[in-house]
């Protein structure tokens, strides 16, 4: 059913030359996906989707919804609705798509006469850009967020403290070392430079200071989003010999993800922290390490 597409092509680029122009071919009786194709790579976080019209459907006629969604189908990460254009139509999305994942789409044409969807494709959005050679720890902060009434009682607020390998200690309440406190709902973006790959069991750790206190974890494989959510409010207690903080693991494979590069490591606690009666509230993060490193 590609054939098509291409004879429309070739016949444009034959009356551009001059000569007599083969008349296109009939269009299909659905819209047919044209790129990405089945198991292309995108080489943009906003690929142009191209579509061959439907019969009754072309110009003039219809409107044409492109559907991009999940690997599995379940969630719409974009939907982009255009006027048909002649022959062929082509949208792009206005939000970029989460780089690192298989994605499929697909697209309805709609007209007074009724509508008729295409068959479903699916593609690899754009590569993320991962370094070789690093070890498995974060090595920058991106962004963070603590909410003032925690900053005001806190005294653990460095970002930086997140950095390298787990290396939190001391002893309660006001002598501890290494961590950072979240606060009610505050967060700490990281670049760890490399990049975690999905493989079999947990890709990610987090090591969490100062009793068990729950976290979510967000990864992405650009440093400003779109973020993608493993897992809600894990409690961190696991405990690893020889180190201070606690830990919580989380699969890349529940957020349908190949790889990130980047994580946003959320508290999980939530307590109010206005009403707040310690130094280290919200969760306190030591350390992120990638348990499944991209070659």
């Amino acid at each position: 059913m590609r054939a098509a597409p291409i004879a429309w092509a070739l016949a444009l680029a034959t009356a551009a030359c001059g000569t007599s122009p083969t008349p296109p071919p009939e269009l299909p009786p659905r819209p047919v996906p044209v790129s990405p194709v089945s198991g292309a790579q995108a080489t943009s976080d906003k690929p142009m989707f191209t579509v061959q019209n439907a019969k009754g459907f072309d110009s003039g006629q219809a409107t044409y919804v492109f559907h991009v969604l999940n690997q599995d189908g379940q969630k719409e990460l974009a939907t982009i609705s255009v006027p048909a254009g002649s022959a062929v139509t082509q949208a792009t999305p206005a939000d970029v798509l989460p780089r690192g994942h298989i994605l499929t789409w697909n697209v309805t044409a709609t007209s007074a006469a009724g509508s008729v969807s295409s068959e479903t494709a699916t593609f690899r959005s754009a590569v993320v850009p991962c370094l070789s050679g690093r070890d498995p720890y974060a090595k920058s902060v991106v962004d963070w967020f603590v909410p003032a009434c925690s900053l005001a009682e806190n005294i653990y607020n460095d970002p930086k403290e997140v950095l390298g390998p787990p290396d939190a200690g001391g002893t309660a309440p006001d002598h501890f070392y290494g961590f950072m406190s979240l606060g009610e709902k505050g967060y700490v973006t990281v670049d760890m430079e490399g990049c975690a790959a999905d493989q079999p069991g947990p890709d990610v750790r987090v090591f969490q200071s100062v009793s068990k206190e729950p976290v979510s974890l967000y990864a992405s494989g650009s440093p400003n989003g779109p973020w993608e959510l493993l897992a809600y409010r894990v409690p961190c207690g696991n405990i690893l010999d020889g180190v201070f903080s606690h830990y919580c693991d989380f699969d890349l494979r529940d957020a349908e993800l190949n790889e990130a590069r980047y994580f946003k490591i959320e508290d999980g606690e939530q307590y109010p922290c206005a009403l707040a009666t310690t130094v280290t509230e919200g969760a306190d993060i030591d350390a992120i390490q990638i348990l499944h490193p991209k070659p």
